[in-house]
């Protein structure tokens, strides 16, 4: 895998795997494509101070997906935190919003901070920061838009969106925003570390945000019950449910 469009290619490869055998395992890779396609169209118009960088990122990162994709379609181990994603798929009782989540922490907490760490050292790591952040922005803009295709799969969702999005004590408790600066944290940690000592580091973020799937999947009695009751007004098939979010 060499570019970006490759990327894309293969999400597009595994929405249509999700499509054709009704797999909620679409949902996540629908929005990662949407979010890729973002990027892409940044680094297009100049919006990095390192374009190639980035693609390379982008690649390097997106590969931690796939090969936990696979790993899991051939019933092989994977991390942690994927295997709490993937485990959940097609129980009727998780919502669309919690398998997003659930792929969001597993591929931005642990993922993007090994995949940045991947393509620097000690003494690259902070000049890409800059460019880091700026993904930020790009995906922000995506936010609104995702919460419109929700509510596409779920009429009530905006007025729900304020209870959703609560950091303090919500299903989310964490935004792409934190979730970002927790992996430029451990990216800059990665690199100082030696290969040995790097894999005990990476293993205790897989434990940490494995935990964190854990309270996603069951967030409390309140939340809970605003996720059961999003689960029985969901509308659509599961491959209806993808086209909204492509």
């Amino acid at each position: 895998m060499k570019s970006i469009n490759e990327v894309i290619q293969k999400l597009d490869e595994i929405i249509a795997w999700a499509e054709k055998n009704q797999s909620t395992m679409g949902y996540f890779a629908a929005l990662y494509r949407r979010m890729t396609v973002a990027v892409q169209h940044g680094i297009e118009n100049n919006l990095f101070e390192n374009g190639p960088r980035m693609e390379q990122l982008d690649i390097v990162f997106a590969k931690r997906y796939f090969e936990a994709f696979e790993q899991y379609q051939l019933k092989k181990t994977t991390t942690k935190a994927w295997q709490e994603a993937f485990m959940v798929a097609n129980q009727s009782s998780v919502t669309v919003i919690q398998h997003l989540l659930l792929g969001i922490n597993a591929h931005i907490n642990l993922d993007l901070g090994i995949a940045a760490a991947n393509i620097s050292n000690k003494n690259e790591i902070n000049s890409l920061e800059k460019d880091f952040n700026q993904i930020n922005t790009i995906i922000s803009g995506l936010i609104d838009d995702t919460k419109i295709r929700l509510s596409k799969i779920w009429l009530p969702f905006r007025i729900f969106t304020d209870l959703l999005d609560t950091e303090s004590d919500g299903i989310i408790n964490f935004s792409i925003k934190v979730a970002r600066t927790f992996s430029w944290q451990n990216a800059k940690q990665l690199t100082t570390l030696e290969a040995g000592t790097q894999l005990n580091h990476i293993n205790k973020m897989d434990n940490s945000v494995a935990i964190l799937a854990e309270k996603l999947k069951k967030p409390g009695k309140f939340m809970s019950s605003i996720l059961w009751m999003i689960s029985l007004g969901e509308t659509g098939t599961v491959k209806e449910k993808i086209k909204y979010l492509k």
